[in-house]
């Protein structure tokens, strides 16, 4: 799982420490299994079985495969939305949305091999690749909110949104052709 700035603030107690041990050992486990069996004959007793636990301890950590899969890049993009309400209320849109995106990108490009196999799992099955591609759009209007709360009145809302949307069409564009180029040379 994705580490944000503001977890590594406080020191995590041996619980939550524990929880994100076996967090990590089940996406490790889940994605090595949705790379060799594929995902959808992938199922939650094999995930369990592989890292020795029940499938009802596996729901105490995941709600569903797809959780595992793509659970990551939903705390990524909720870290890049906490992040640009962060950045300095003088920034112009443009400097605070290159900041986020560089952020964002930052995020993926620590857990670039995670993110690669994700890829190639998603991209295998039109339906997950549909909810990969609208996770990351989904970011958008809330971006969008975060950016219209700091600035001034006259500013307009769809010429936001329409800003907003082209820096992540951008950063998805990028990061897929990023994804697929490293995909052909693994």
């Amino acid at each position: 799982m994705a580490s944000s700035p503001h977890d590594e603030a406080q020191p995590m107690s041996l619980r939550e420490r524990k929880k994100r041990l076996a967090q990590a050992t089940i996406e490790e486990a889940a994605l090595r299994l949705f790379q060799q069996q594929g995902y959808e004959h992938t199922s939650i007793q094999d995930i369990a079985d592989a890292v020795m636990m029940s499938p009802r301890t596996f729901f105490r950590y995941f709600a569903s495969k797809e959780e595992v899969l793509l659970g990551p890049m939903h705390t990524i993009l909720s870290e890049s939305l906490r992040f640009l309400q962060q950045v300095e209320s003088t920034a112009s849109p443009h400097t605070a949305l290159r900041a986020t995106v560089e952020y964002l990108a930052s995020l993926y490009q620590q857990q670039r091999a995670s993110f690669l196999t994700r890829y190639q799992v998603v991209m295998q099955i039109p339906s997950i690749a549909s909810i990969y591609l609208y996770a990351l759009m989904e970011t958008e209007p809330a971006l969008c909110d975060a950016l219209c709360s700091r600035l001034q009145a006259g500013t307009s809302r769809n010429e936001i949104r329409f800003l907003v949307a082209i820096y992540m069409t951008a950063f998805r564009v990028a990061l897929l052709e990023r994804f697929s180029s490293l995909s052909q040379n693994a």
